[in-house]
């Protein structure tokens, strides 16, 4: 070999040692590259599949509160129904007692709700029918101002109407139910369900 040839292949022999370390550095670095995005790729799919499972538990707890709600509020419907129910038959039972103890009640309301000065006690027809005959002279010895007298007949199912000129106190069993609706309710919820 001559010298030319000598200088030619050991640069020949640098250059290719080099192009080996340039292509062992370029892989070590596309290593370290592949590496980093494989961890950052690691990172976002442990991001995601956190806030997917953070989603999911939402999700989750959503749908249980809304079907507590929903069964919360199936289970003060039906004890709103029995409630219903039961003050309907209490006033089913008020309407059914003996004459004697249902004229008694009513002169307990007409004594709490009457007022000073005369008025009128109008009956259902049918309650005026069984009016015991000394009711109204009974009723009129134990009130203090004031007097009631028998007026016509009216359209109620039970209780009374007491008029004082152009004031109508209804005293009508339905009337007194409703009004008081709100307070037996929570008087039987307690009775009931606790």
């Amino acid at each position: 070999m001559t010298g030319l040839e000598k200088i030619l292949s050991q640069i020949q022999q640098e250059s290719d040692d080099r192009c080996r370390e340039i292509e062992e550095n370029a892989k070590e670095q596309a290593e370290k590259i592949i590496e980093k995005a494989k961890e950052r790729a690691n990172e976002l799919l442990s991001e995601r599949k956190a806030a997917s499972d953070k989603k999911a538990e939402l999700t989750v707890e959503s749908a249980q509160s809304s079907a507590q709600l929903t069964q919360n509020r199936a289970l003060l419907s039906e004890k709103l129904e029995i409630i219903d129910d039961m003050l309907a038959r209490s006033l089913e039972v008020i309407k059914a007692l003996p004459k004697k103890e249902y004229y008694e009640i009513l002169k307990e309301l007409i004594y709490k709700n009457a007022r000073q000065g005369e008025g009128e006690l109008r009956l259902s027809k049918e309650d005026t029918a069984k009016l015991p005959s000394n009711f109204i002279d009974s009723v009129n010895n134990s009130l203090k101002n004031s007097e009631i007298k028998l007026g016509k007949s009216t359209n109620i199912d039970s209780g009374f109407i007491l008029v004082y000129g152009d004031i109508d106190v209804n005293c009508s069993f339905d009337a007194i139910a409703s009004e008081k609706k709100d307070e037996l309710r929570d008087t039987l919820n307690n009775l009931l369900f606790n």
